[in-house]
């Protein structure tokens, strides 16, 4: 018995995710440059791998980027700043 860990209906991802990482760093250096006050949160959802720069301070003021990048194109499906 084989076990798969695809989930019905869902396509396999093509890009790992160090490559969804890659992808949103590269955008997010265009507008933030010191990511030392942000924890870098990454999940693969159903639809498609979130990218979530998040404030490590509690008390601080702003906010970073959030990505979804479609697993298996790679490209950005969105986008959203917080500044």
């Amino acid at each position: 018995m084989s076990t798969s860990a695809t989930v019905p209906g869902r396509t396999a991802p093509r890009i790992s995710g160090d490559v969804a990482l890659r992808i949103a760093h590269a955008d997010a250096q265009l507008a933030y440059r010191d990511f030392s006050g942000y924890r870098i949160v990454l999940a693969l959802e159903p639809d498609g791998w979130h990218v979530d720069y998040e404030l490590k301070s509690r008390t601080a003021v702003g906010g970073g980027p959030h990505y979804i990048i479609d697993a298996v194109a790679g490209t950005f499906l969105s986008k959203r700043y917080e500044q």
